[in-house]
């Protein structure tokens, strides 16, 4: 495979950097597009980029080590570190498999001060304040949890007596020589503001690319920039290479405690896809076990893949913002390249841009729609104070609905249309349907 060829034919496609590796050896590497629009500084390979949710099995990789050491086991209940905390019977195993049920933090900060940056212990603060009602039992069923990632980092803290900052930069980067790899901090950020790949969301209305703080959609989120643990860490391609292959050679951690990490968690019902400790688990059928995860935060979407039988890595990260299907097709395009021979880029879509509709046609939307293949549950369209217009859709978080015209809408980023025409709702995703016909509530109920 000529790689170089494969290399050229990236330019244009997306805004990052990109490693493939066979174990030691690089067969691609390189870096596109901009590290600030703002002074059109080209993209470099040492650009540390926000992994967002990739900072996940690398706080469970730190968790790892306290097991090793013997300063924790994973079925110790972790109210003996929160006390306060008001859910019970959650255990270190439960946060890391996303099987605590505990709620999402994120909904607790929608009266927040948005000048105030929030932290870790905010967030156990405002639990034990609100105690917002658990959303399962410890262990009855998995639903991803960013608050469960939280209360990780927090419990390093408590268990060391190091910030979560010292303790991964003194047990997993300086040792592993990842120079480039830091936990977020206003100092951090604002000392490393050139050495950092700057991440930027589409303005829907403008057309055109800002900073996440200055689009309305996103900028309710920047105060939670610096809470680490479910996010928050900062590398490069070669770091998280680096770290790709301690894991192939059980570096750092016991083969017995990694196998126990990249086995998924047994429920008796269905999960929504194969969580090991911090990781994805998939199976491919040539490359056999792949280990992964994913991330995004306004502005960034991240990639890190870990094959330990091929021993292959691969790191894909970006730092604006494109459809996601589209990204993801990229990211497949290359890693089928070393299989296949063969290199075969994805259309690249087109940016929507957004239209504002009158407030009295978006109140026309508001209501509950019942799914049609699944009447038990229900999507919700709500107008919000600020007039913009969201959807609610099961087991999300709420996303708005921006319009191309008067009755049709998409969600930003991820390549999703709705439309809506007398009182029926229809979600196209992927080319697949999901239609929901308007109810009143006292339907759903059954009364």
């Amino acid at each position: 495979m000529d790689w170089n060829k494969v290399k050229e034919q990236l330019n244009d496609t997306f805004n990052g950097t990109v490693l493939l590796a066979q174990d030691e050896t690089v067969l691609l590497q390189g870096a596109y597009g901009e590290a600030s629009i703002q002074t059109h500084a080209p993209m470099e390979l040492h650009q540390r980029f926000n992994l967002a949710s990739v900072s996940k099995p690398i706080t469970a990789l730190g968790i790892l080590l306290l097991v090793q050491e013997k300063k924790l086991t994973f079925d110790d209940d972790i109210n003996q570190w929160f006390e306060h905390l008001p859910y019970t019977n959650i255990t270190v195993r439960h946060l890391l498999h996303h099987t605590s049920g505990l709620p999402d933090y994120m909904a607790l900060f929608s009266n927040w001060d948005e000048t105030t940056f929030a932290t870790n212990e905010d967030v156990l603060q405002l639990l034990i304040q609100h105690a917002p009602p658990r959303l399962f039992e410890a262990g009855e069923r998995m639903e991803y949890s960013n608050t469960g990632y939280v209360l990780l980092a927090l419990l390093i803290e408590r268990v060391t007596n190091k910030t979560y900052t010292e303790y991964m930069e003194e047990a997993i980067f300086k040792p592993l020589k990842m120079m480039n790899t830091t936990v977020t901090s206003t100092t951090f950020t604002e000392q490393y503001r050139y050495e950092i790949a700057q991440g930027y969301v589409f303005d829907v209305y403008a057309g055109q690319y800002v900073d996440p703080s200055e689009f309305e959609e996103t900028k309710g989120t920047t105060c939670l920039n610096y809470i680490t643990g479910d996010g928050g860490i900062y590398s490069t391609v070669e770091d998280l290479w680096k770290l790709g292959c301690a894991v192939i050679q059980s570096q750092f951690w016991k083969e017995a405690l990694l196998v126990q990490a990249f086995t998924p968690s047994t429920l008796t019902v269905e999960q929504p896809f194969s969580y090991g400790m911090g990781w994805i688990i998939s199976e491919d059928e040539q490359l056999g076990k792949c280990i992964w995860h994913n991330g995004g935060w306004p502005g960034y979407a991240t990639t890190f893949k870990i094959y330990p039988q091929s021993k292959r890595i691969f790191v894909f990260l970006r730092s604006k913002e494109q459809e996601l299907d589209y990204e993801i097709a990229v990211g497949e395009a290359i890693e089928k390249a070393i299989t296949t021979h063969e290199f075969h880029l994805p259309k690249k879509p087109e940016q929507y841009k957004a239209v504002p509709l009158p407030v009295n046609v978006l109140q026309g939307y508001e209501g509950k729609y019942q799914l049609q293949e699944h009447p038990e549950h229900a999507v919700e369209i709500a107008l919000q104070e600020d007039n913009r217009l969201y959807i609610f859709l099961p087991a999300t978080m709420p996303l708005e609905l921006h319009a191309i015209k008067e009755d049709e809408f998409f969600l930003r980023g991820i390549g999703v249309l709705v439309t809506i025409k007398q009182d029926i709702l229809t979600v196209i995703n992927e080319g697949q349907k999901t239609i929901a016909r308007k109810i009143n509530d006292h339907v759903l109920k059954g009364e």
